[in-house]
């Protein structure tokens, strides 16, 4: 009878340690920066303030084998200076009113750390689609008492140019720098 039961808790553990599992991101303690060079000298800043996202894994330790889905609601960005925003909104640059959403999808990363990877996948811009790097860094997990929470800070370089967001140049830089500092929670079944 103990062989049995002890059968049974190790299948057990072996199913529930290859057993997906979805994150979703916690929006509002999560956030997604942006900068710009400006005049060569200077650099604009701002965040989009809307974006969700989802990671489908079957290890909370070793993401290269994830799924990776983000979303941002580009009508949701904000910088300090009201103009900049409506031009940045405006069919000058990302068109809003007519791409509403940046994503970016890919369904597996390279390790290249002890909590560093790339993930090579597809982020949508203006309604162009292009492959893209971006480098992420695991900051951990833990349980609490609204669940358990994983954190991740993401990295990417964007040639806005490739994107079609010409405005604004020469005086504004080609390379967009995004910073995500995200939470996620695991979703509950």
């Amino acid at each position: 009878m103990k062989k049995i039961n002890l059968f049974i808790l190790c299948l057990s553990f072996c199913f529930s340690s290859i057993a997906q599992e979805t994150w979703t991101i916690d929006n509002p303690h999560s956030n997604l920066r942006f900068e710009v060079g400006w005049e060569d000298f200077s650099i604009r800043t701002g965040e989009f303030k809307v974006f969700d996202g989802t990671i489908v894994t079957n290890s909370r330790e070793d993401l290269t084998n994830a799924s990776f889905d983000f979303k941002v609601d580009a009508t949701s960005v904000d910088v300090i200076a009201d103009r900049l925003a409506d031009h940045i909104k405006s069919d000058k640059f990302l068109e809003v009113e007519k791409y509403p959403e940046i994503t970016y999808s890919s369904n597996k990363a390279i390790k290249t750390g002890e909590d560093t990877y790339l993930s090579i996948g597809k982020l949508t811009i203006h309604g162009v689609e292009k492959e893209q790097a971006v480098s992420f860094r695991v900051k951990g997990y833990k349980e609490t008492k609204k669940g358990i929470l994983y954190g991740i800070e993401v990295s990417l370089q964007v040639n806005r140019m490739e994107y079609g967001l010409d405005w604004g140049s020469p005086r504004l830089a080609e390379t967009i720098t995004l910073v995500g500092h995200l939470l996620y929670k695991l979703k509950s079944e």
